[in-house]
C-alpha cells in the first residue's frame, strides 16, 4: 500500500479503516496511522509553502507587468518627444540652409515641405510648392527615375546636374543632392538644389577657349584644374588645314568683312573635328591645328568632311556672286606631346614633336601639288581599311629640315564628282606610270601619263609628274637618283 500523497484529513482516516479491514492489530493500526498522519502534516506544510510562493509569484508578475507597461509608456512618450525635437531641429537646420531644400514623398514625388528659398528659386511662393510633384519642374521627367535608381543603389545622390524649369518656363541648371529620410512618419526624399546656372554659363563661355574635349584629354574636370605643363604623350593623329590665297581675298574686304568671312568659314569646318572625336588645339589665323587621339581614320574622315563642307560653302558663295575658296589639309600620325604652354599669367594648348612639324609641311605641300588633301605613309599604313577611301600615291619627298624622304598620298574623296570619277577611272594607269617613273623607265612613264591626261586633262598631279618625266628624258638622271623630290622651302 502506498502512503505517498493525501489530499485531506478524511483521506487519512479512510486509509486507516482500510488497514483495520485487512486484519491488522490495533497496535499496527496505530503505528500506521501515526505514520500516515506525519506524512500528511509534512505534505500540508509543503502545500501551504507552495501556496504562499504562488501568491508571491503572481503578485510579482503583476508588478513586473505593470512596471513594463509604465516603461513602455515612458519610452513612447520619449520617442514622440524626440521625433518632435528631431523634426523641429531638421526644420530649423533646413530653414537656415542658404540653398533650396525640398522634401517629397518617395511614393509619388509629392512635395510636403520646402524651405523659404525653394519657392523663389522656382518662381512661386514657397506654400505654392506644397502638393505639387517634383517632376513638374523637371525639363526631362525621366530624370526622377535616374535619381531614384542612384538613391536605391548608393543610398545617396551627390552633385547631379540637371535642368529644371521655373513656373514661367524659364530654365535653370541645378546641382542636386539627395538623401532618404522619414518625415511626418512617411518615407521621403530630401533634395538640396543649388542654382548653378551662372556657373554653367561661365563654363560654357570658357569652353569656347578650352574645349571640354581638351579637358577630358588632359584628364581634367574643369579649367581650374589645368596647370602650366600639363600634357599627354602618345601616338596620335594631327591635322593642319589652311585657307588658300587668303591674302588676295582679304585685300578686297574691310576689316569687319574679313572677320565675318573667316568666322563664317571656321563655323562650318570646326564642328567637323568634334564630330570625328577630335579637338582643336588652336586656331592659326584662318588655319586650324587639331588632334585626333583615338584613330587615324578619324583624322582622314574629318579631312574629307571638311572639304565637303567647303564645297557646300562655295555653292552658297557663288549664288551671291562671290569667288569660291580652297583649303589645303595635311594629316600625319606619330608620337607627339600635347599640353599647356605659356607662363603663369597666360597659357594655351599646343603640340610638339617632329611629327607635328612635318604635318605642317604636308599642309604646305598641297599648294605645291595643287591638291586639297595629303596624308603621310604613317597615316596611310595605320588606316583600318584603306579600300574605304579614294587614295593614290603622290610622291616621294624630302621636306626642308629633314634628311629622310617621305612617301606621300593624295586623298581625293572630296573632289567634285566629275574629277573624282576621272581619277578613279585612271587610277590603275596612273599607278603603273609611277612604278615606271621610280624605276627610271621614263619613256614608259611618259606614255602612261599621256594616257591619264587624255582622259583627265585637269589632273594637276599627272601634269606635274609628266613634266618631271620629260625633263629626265631630256637631261638624264644620275646613277644615284632615287626619285626623291627635295623641297628647298617650307
Amino acid at each position: 500500500m502506498s502512503f505517498d500523497t493525501f489530499e485531506t484529513e478524511a483521506g487519512v482516516i479512510e486509509q486507516a479503516e482500510e488497514l483495520l479491514n485487512d486484519g491488522l492489530t490495533v497496535h499496527d493500526c496505530r503505528d500506521a496511522f501515526e505514520s500516515l498522519l506525519r506524512d500528511y502534516k509534512k505534505l500540508l506544510k509543503v502545500s501551504r509553502r507552495i501556496v504562499r510562493m504562488s501568491d508571491r509569484s503572481e503578485k510579482g508578475l503583476i508588478s513586473a507587468r505593470n512596471q513594463i507597461q509604465e516603461q513602455q509608456a515612458s519610452l513612447e512618450k520619449a520617442h514622440q518627444e524626440l521625433k518632435r525635437l528631431s523634426e523641429h531641429r531638421l526644420r530649423t537646420i533646413v530653414e537656415a540652409t542658404p540653398i533650396a531644400i525640398i522634401i517629397s514623398r518617395v511614393e509619388n514625388g509629392e512635395i510636403i515641405y520646402a524651405n523659404a528659398i525653394a519657392g523663389p528659386l522656382m518662381g512661386v511662393e514657397t506654400d505654392q510648392l506644397l502638393g505639387r510633384k517634383v517632376t513638374d519642374f523637371y525639363i526631362d521627367p525621366s530624370e526622377k527615375t535616374i535619381l531614384m535608381d542612384m538613391l536605391e543603389k548608393d543610398g545617396k545622390v551627390d552633385h547631379y546636374e540637371l535642368q529644371v524649369k521655373k513656373s514661367d518656363g524659364t530654365r535653370l541648371w541645378g546641382d542636386i543632392s539627395q538623401r532618404y529620410l522619414v518625415f511626418n512618419e512617411l518615407p521621403c526624399v530630401l533634395s538640396a538644389c543649388n542654382d548653378i546656372t551662372h556657373l554653367k554659363e561661365i563654363n560654357q563661355a570658357a569652353s569656347r577657349f578650352v574645349p571640354a574635349e581638351y579637358l577630358s584629354f588632359l584628364d581634367k574636370e574643369s579649367l581650374v584644374d589645368i596647370n602650366l605643363g600639363d600634357h599627354v604623350t602618345d601616338e596620335m593623329t594631327v591635322m593642319f588645314s589652311d585657307l588658300r590665297s587668303f591674302t588676295s581675298i582679304s585685300e578686297e574686304m574691310t576689316p569687319q568683312q574679313n572677320f565675318n568671312f573667316v568666322n563664317s568659314y571656321l563655323g562650318r569646318v570646326s564642328p567637323v573635328v568634334r564630330d570625328f572625336h577630335g579637338f582643336i588645339v588652336k586656331y592659326l589665323g584662318d588655319g586650324i591645328m587639331a588632334i585626333f587621339p583615338e584613330s587615324p581614320d578619324d583624322g582622314v574622315q574629318a579631312g574629307i568632311e571638311k572639304l565637303i563642307q567647303v564645297n557646300l560653302y562655295n555653292e552658297e558663295r557663288e549664288k551671291v556672286g562671290r569667288l569660291p575658296i580652297k583649303i589645303g589639309i595635311g594629316v600625319n600620325t606619330g608620337h607627339m606631346m600635347v599640353g599647356m604652354v605659356g607662363e603663369k599669367g597666360r597659357m594655351q594648348g599646343d603640340a610638339f614633336s617632329d611629327n607635328v612639324n612635318l604635318t605642317s609641311r604636308l599642309e604646305g605641300l598641297t599648294k605645291f601639288y595643287d591638291v586639297s588633301f595629303i596624308i603621310s605613309a604613317a597615316t596611310m599604313d595605320a588606316l583600318k581599311d584603306v579600300s574605304k577611301y579614294n587614295i593614290r600615291y603622290l610622291d616621294k619627298v624630302q621636306v626642308k629640315g629633314k634628311m629622310k624622304a617621305l612617301d606621300l598620298y593624295e586623298v581625293f574623296d572630296a573632289d567634285l564628282p566629275g574629277m573624282r570619277s576621272l581619277k578613279q577611272e585612271t587610277l590603275e594607269i596612273y599607278q603603273q606610270a609611277m612604278d615606271h617613273y621610280f624605276a627610271k623607265d621614263f619613256p614608259a612613264a611618259q606614255s602612261l601619263l599621256f594616257n591619264v591626261l587624255q582622259k583627265n586633262p585637269n589632273d594637276k598631279v599627272a601634269w606635274h609628274h609628266l613634266m618631271n618625266t620629260t625633263r629626265h628624258l631630256e637631261n638624264g638622271v644620275a646613277e644615284t637618283w632615287t626619285g626623291v623630290n627635295v623641297m628647298a622651302s617650307k
